[in-house]
């Protein structure tokens, strides 16, 4: 196996780890701020455990960011592995909470589906055609990274 393709396993394999870290914390999380159960209207979470969230969701994307670019690769390449990994964990977060949970049972499903700067509440086909266009971003960036086209 190159290098290259290593390497993309590599950030692969963490990015389908951390979609499940990233499911069974949320369902714990649910679980804490939603005992009466996961749909809308979704009360406030408590300003603590706001930030605590908001924090936890920024420091995910530095993670994410930091795998993307370990090796340094040119732009191209980073911002490719970068948009690989977030679809990936991001298409798969759903896919995991599904299994544990049974959420979403459709993509109309309404979801906070991040935190930061504040709640953005939206149907969970909202994050999966972004997630899909993340990972054509990548391959179309890591095409062009490498001379393809």
């Amino acid at each position: 196996m190159s290098r290259a393709r290593f390497a993309w396993a590599a950030i692969t394999v963490y990015a389908v780890a951390m979609a499940f870290v990233e499911a069974a914390c949320v369902v714990s999380l649910k679980r804490l701020y939603f005992p009466e159960g996961w749909r809308p209207p979704f009360h406030a979470i408590p300003l603590d455990g706001l930030r605590l969230e908001q924090a936890r969701e920024v420091a995910t994307l530095v993670m994410i960011a930091a795998v993307a670019l370990l090796g340094r690769p040119a732009w191209r390449e980073g911002l490719a592995r970068f948009l690989w990994i977030f679809g990936i964990w991001d298409l798969l977060y759903y896919a995991f909470l599904r299994f544990l949970t049974g959420f979403p049972s459709g993509p109309g499903d309404l979801d906070i589906v991040f935190l930061v700067p504040r709640e953005w509440i939206v149907p969970v086909w909202v994050p999966v055609v972004c997630s899909i266009g993340s990972l054509l971003a990548a391959l179309r960036l890591h095409r062009s990274a490498a001379g393809g086209g």
